[in-house]
């Protein structure tokens, strides 16, 4: 009998319109829908963010003045392999170059299988004023067309004088 009142009371309705359970119906239907779209973002992106990056990269900008920008870089999944570092001064490109120079610290630490995992920039002429470093390690992804850029440690702002 409450199946034949719920089956009379949607067929009563008048065309165009929605009776409560089916509007029920839809409503649930729709957070289901809205549910499973919110995993599948949540899926790409983070298959877009383990193809594009490597988490065992890392390193430190230890210094940052008119004159050097240095600091370190290591593959901890490779920690042999000297990895590509670039520098760029005020969010411009400077120059792109291994980390292989002497950092016994590095090794000392654990972080290395060896001593060669420095980096020395010569800055640029810079004008007077604040300027900001930041040193990126470059990763190839799965072909070797598809690089990406990990900043390592953080951003250094340094002050330049007036040139003479």
């Amino acid at each position: 009998m409450a199946r034949a009142r719920a089956t009379f009371f949607v067929r009563t309705r008048g065309l165009g319109s929605m009776s409560r359970l089916s509007r029920a119906t839809f409503v649930q239907l729709l957070i289901g829908k809205s549910i499973c779209e919110a995993l599948v973002v949540t899926a790409v992106a983070a298959g877009l963010f383990l193809a594009t990056t490597n988490p065992a990269l890392h390193g430190w900008l230890d210094h940052a003045d008119a004159q050097t920008i240095s600091g370190w870089a290591v593959d901890d999944n490779n920690p042999d392999r000297r990895v590509q570092v670039q520098l760029y001064i005020d969010d411009k490109f400077i120059e792109q170059r291994i980390a292989n120079e002497a950092r016994p610290d590095v090794h000392q630490a654990n972080r290395a299988g060896d001593d060669w995992h420095g980096f020395v920039f010569r800055a640029p002429l810079l004008a007077a004023g604040e300027h900001e470093a930041r040193v990126y390690v470059i990763h190839s992804g799965a072909t070797a067309t598809r690089r990406t850029l990990q900043i390592i440690g953080n951003p250094i702002t340094f002050r330049s004088a007036p040139l003479p």
